[in-house]
């Protein structure tokens, strides 16, 4: 590996004072000092601060050296007031010059300035000297910010990235150390390796250790300074905080206290990310490791030569078992603290926090699985617990386009940070909004009232559906759910316990081919169960109600997620409108591309609505809901009506609207939902060849839902296997929930970002579930 095994330049004192001379035209006392690969020296000029000269290895590459000296003229001209070496120019104008060694070999000579001070491996660094050492090495980061050169990107020894592939040489090590060390480096490998491409990046110091960063000596308190910029990398910022946090905590009185301090003074000047803390544990393992296992080879293949690293193996082994010992969550919830962000676990246990629930939200709060889960975190189709565990979420359709979607947050911050009020007022973002839905809408006139929930717009669209009929009667199917005001109480027989009385509401038996009054490929399927609409109108007509509205949900999905043929809701939607009502389409659950060829979930039944609803979806889990109407429905409605939402439409909701629909669009979500959900289904219907407990496998796009009974034969449903097999998935790590009247269908329905890969993950955990019932 390069400078495993560096050659070190053939150029003592004598030649460096009189290249000193011949380049620099400076006579002053030279001192040799120490370098790992390199020859440097002190150059000590009376009453000047003097200059430090360093030979280069003939290794080391003429494009890092020149990359080296414009990092250091960035800093100088984006930071002026912060101390770093500047570059001297030799007598000819140029910064670095090739020069010849006693043994031949052609070598590379720069000289910067000396930074005078001590180093702070040989002072005491107290918590308020590090802390101070972390807001240097995050200013010099920010001054590095904007500046970039491809040398730095090339593989390189201290590249805490390279551990992986120097645990080769763990054989050198002493037993205890080195099951500490690959242990280390393969949890590292693991775990943290693949995610630091999506951490913060630029070009980083990456040495910002006890002899590189220098105290001022009018200030013992405080940092002077950074000095050798000998090991810069693209890297993460995460990565050189890590850095500095390993070497200082080597030989440490406190290595948790040296943590603390570093990641509270850098947080103060760079605030530190989730993902950059949670890192922070095994990137400082594995920067040790790297020190150990490079003294380690250097130890064995050359004992007898002076090298500054050996001593520190021990220190840095010694240093790693002690963090072990500590923990990684102790680490990190210290770090945390220090970096001012929330605490994981911020009470003693789940039950702790659930007690609490129940004393100040009421007992009666349904929550998922037992023991329930404390979630701290999500990021795509991943949710966190208080633990660190990670989930993939195949139930929440709320954060839509996935967990925290950083297109959807910027555009949430952005525009809080602006304005946020009413549709009282004229701002574009509501307007804007309101064109881009009408768009996705089939030909006509369409415009959009805007509320906060589904709920109030399925309770705003009933509304307008009996100013504009004049009639009272609403149809929807049985055990449906559509929200939970006042009005939609009667729409949700799934939700209403109780079972109330609402004479004014009628209930369509669910088209349910698999275990219905009509089976799958029986004769006149969709005309036989359609069949049931002509009562329910003729009923309300009966009872003086007349039909206002058919309400429903194209995924049929508190109805065990059904597969329904087009003629079914066609001829439904027709008996309907003949009978003077109208058809709303709740597409809380379809909408948005979910069934995956349409925008739209009811375009999927070759059908236009004259109302379309649309809630949690739309705004990411951002409060925001919409009702798409014809403009003659809406004009009716107003005539008669005062309409005013207070939030609804408000500027931060429509800017977390509109990001929603870019995402969609940039990442091809509605094709992604088609693509994957069909190998999703694919792959489910494979188990139900090999687990008799599987009955049916139905649903389009990423709505999929997987129906269980103990027989076949019989239909029997399963239950209790049902809700044995959520709590199985849980402990796999797969989320997901259930539905339908019997509560035996295995509802699958995640975020429009599930790829392939999750889908596959899904399929094997239930496999590895049903095997075990």
């Amino acid at each position: 590996m390069r400078f495993l095994d560096p050659i070190r330049p053939a150029v003592g004192p004598e030649a460096a004072a009189k290249l000193t001379r011949d380049r620099y035209g400076v006579e002053g006392v030279v001192t040799p000092l120490y370098g790992e690969r390199d020859r440097a020296f002190r150059v000590a000029v009376p009453g000047e601060p003097g200059m430090l000269l360093r030979v280069f290895s003939c290794e080391e590459e003429a494009a890092r050296i020149a990359a080296t000296v414009d990092a250091l003229l960035h800093v100088a001209a984006t930071d002026p007031e912060f101390v770093v070496p500047r570059p001297l120019p030799q007598r000819d104008g140029a910064y670095v010059s090739i020069v010849t060694g006693a043994d031949g070999a052609v070598h590379h000579l720069l000289a910067v300035s000396w930074v005078p001070g001590a180093i702070i491996g040989d002072v005491a660094p107290m918590p308020d000297l590090l802390r101070d050492h972390g807001r240097s090495l995050a200013r010099l980061g920010r001054a590095l910010r904007g500046f970039y050169a491809p040398a730095f990107g090339t593989p390189f020894l201290w590249d805490v990235r390279q551990a992986p592939a120097l645990l080769r040489h763990a054989g050198l090590l002493r037993p205890d150390a080195r099951r500490t060390v690959t242990s280390a480096v393969e949890t590292f490998a693991k775990r943290t390796l693949p995610g630091l491409a999506g951490l913060r990046a630029q070009i980083i110091h990456n040495d910002a250790g006890p002899f590189n960063v220098i105290v001022d000596p009018a200030r013992p308190g405080r940092v002077a300074g950074i000095i050798d910029f000998g090991d810069m990398v693209h890297g993460s910022l995460a990565q050189d905080l890590s850095a500095a946090i390993g070497d200082m905590a080597v030989g440490a009185r406190d290595s948790l206290e040296t943590t603390a301090a570093l990641v509270r003074g850098y947080g103060e000047a760079t605030p530190l990310e989730e993902g950059e803390v949670e890192a922070l544990f095994d990137l400082v393992q594995a920067r040790l490791s790297l020190t150990v296992l490079i003294s380690a080879w250097r130890r064995a293949a050359r004992p007898s030569e002076e090298n500054y690293i050996t001593p520190l193996e021990n220190d840095a082994a010694e240093t790693m078992a002690k963090l072990d010992a500590a923990g990684r969550d102790r680490f990190t919830a210290l770090a945390r603290r220090a970096a001012g962000l929330p605490s994981l676990a911020s009470h003693a246990s789940v039950n702790d926090l659930l007690l609490r629930r129940q004393a100040s939200m009421g007992r009666g709060l349904a929550l998922f699985y037992d023991p329930p889960l404390h979630l701290v975190r999500g990021e795509g189709v991943w949710l966190e617990d208080a633990s660190g565990r990670r989930y993939l979420d195949c139930y929440n359709n709320v954060p839509h386009v996935g967990h925290c979607h950083p297109h959807v947050v910027a555009a949430i911050a952005r525009q809080a940070a602006m304005l946020n009020t009413n549709t009282r007022y004229l701002f574009g973002q509501a307007v804007d909004y309101a064109e881009r839905l009408a768009a996705t809408m089939p030909d006509g006139d369409w415009v959009c009232a805007f509320v906060n929930s589904g709920s109030e717009a399925n309770d705003l669209a009933w509304r307008m559906a009996k100013a504009f009929t004049g009639r009272r009667g609403g149809i929807c199917m049985e055990f449906a759910y559509h929200g939970i005001t006042d009005a939609m109480e009667p729409f949700s027989p799934s939700a209403d316990l109780g079972g109330g009385a609402h004479p004014h509401m009628r209930h369509l038996p669910a088209p349910d081919g698999f275990r219905g009054a009509v089976r799958y490929g029986e004769p006149d399927f969709a005309a036989r169960y359609a069949a049931a609409a002509d009562i329910v109108i003729d009923s309300l007509e009966q009872a003086g109600f007349g039909t206002a509205a058919f309400m429903l949900d194209s995924t049929f999905l508190t109805n065990g997620v059904l597969e329904v043929p087009p003629a079914y809701v066609q001829d439904v939607v027709a008996k309907v409108r003949a009978a003077g009502g109208l058809f709303i389409a709740d597409e809380v659950q379809a909408g948005f591309g979910r069934m995956g060829e349409h925008f739209w979930g009811h375009a999927a039944y070759g059908v236009i609505p004259d109302m379309v609803t649309i809630g949690k979806p739309a705004g990411n889990g951002h409060p925001l809901g919409a009702v798409v109407a014809r403009r003659e429905i809406f004009q009716h409605f107003l005539a008669r009506s005062a309409f005013f939402s207070t939030f609804g439409g408000n500027n931060v909701s429509c800017a977390a609207g509109m990001a929603v629909l870019d995402v969609m669009e940039n990442e091809h979500l509605i094709r992604n939902a088609g693509e994957t959900g069909a190998g999703l289904k694919a792959g489910l219907t494979r188990l139900a060849g090999k687990h008799a407990l599987i009955g049916d496998v139905r649903g389009r796009g990423l709505c999929v839902g997987v129906e269980l009974v103990t027989d076949r034969a019989a239909l029997t449903p399963a239950a209790a296997e049902t809700k044995r097999v959520l709590d199985l998935m849980r402990e796999r790590g797969v989320l997901i929930g259930s539905e339908g009247v019997h509560g035996n269908i295995l509802k699958i329905r995640p975020p429009m970002v599930l790829r392939p890969e999750h889908a596959e993950r899904v399929v094997e955990a239930l496999d590895e579930c049903l095997a075990r019932l």
